[in-house]
Order: structure tokens, then sequence, then C-alpha cells
């Protein structure tokens, strides 16, 4: 596969993962008690806390964004999901976060893993030399 096939399998993860950040954001900080609601999340204090963590996924996923130009970024989406599976199983195990929580959890162990491997999967391809066509 070559190399500009490569890129644009990575790139296309990255911006799906950026989008699903920046949607989840939007939704916490539009709508938090019942985004937290639709995953079984009981939460009656300040919607401060919610509604901010909104806005932090949306800067988060914008700065996901910029691993399309920079591709080293990439390391921020694997290192902050793999922050984000500990934090909730954390929750799930020792703050009886709902258990829906593991399936998130693991949905973000997944774009991290997929972000990853699409990330080394180019950077193989720009090392390998152009084949010449026959």
């Amino acid at each position: 596969m070559d190399y500009r096939l490569r890129s644009t399998l990575a790139n296309l993860a990255v911006l799906a993962i950026a989008a699903h950040s920046i949607a989840l954001g939007i939704s916490m900080l539009s709508f938090p008690m019942w985004t937290l609601g639709v995953v079984g999340w009981d939460y009656s204090g300040e919607i401060f806390w919610p509604s901010q963590s909104g806005l932090f996924l949306i800067i988060l996923g914008t700065a996901y964004a910029f691993a399309v130009r920079h591709r080293r970024m990439v390391w921020l989406i694997v290192g902050s999901k793999a922050t984000a599976i500990v934090f909730l199983l954390a929750h799930v195990i020792w703050l009886d976060a709902p258990k829906l929580v593991i399936l998130l959890g693991s949905f973000d162990g997944f774009m991290g893993l997929a972000a990853l491997c699409l990330y080394l999967y180019a950077k193989a391809g720009e090392e390998q030399p152009e084949e010449a066509d026959e």
C-alpha cells in the first residue's frame, strides 16, 4: 500500500477521533445532565463541572485534529486515551460509576490503539522507497 493511502487512513482516523471528542464536548457543554443521564451517571452537583469537562473535550478534540498536519501529535491522542481508560476504570472500581463506563473506556482504548497503529503504519510507508510502476 502506498504512502498516500496509508497517510489518508491515518488522517481519517485522527479526524474521526477529533470529531468524536468535539461532539461529546458540545453535548456535555450544552446538555450536561442529559449527556450524563444517557450513560446512566447520576449527578446532582453543580452544572459547572460537567459543562467545564465539555469545554475541555472541545479543546482536546481540536488539538487532536492538529495530528493531521503534525503527525507526532498522535501521541497526545494515545496518551489521553490511555489516561481516560485508567480514569474511567478507577471510577467503576472504586467510585461506583455505571458499568456502561467500562464499554466507554474500551471505546477510548480502541480509538487510541487505532490512532497509534495507523500512525505507525503511515510512518512505515514514509521510510519505504516508492516502487516504480511497470
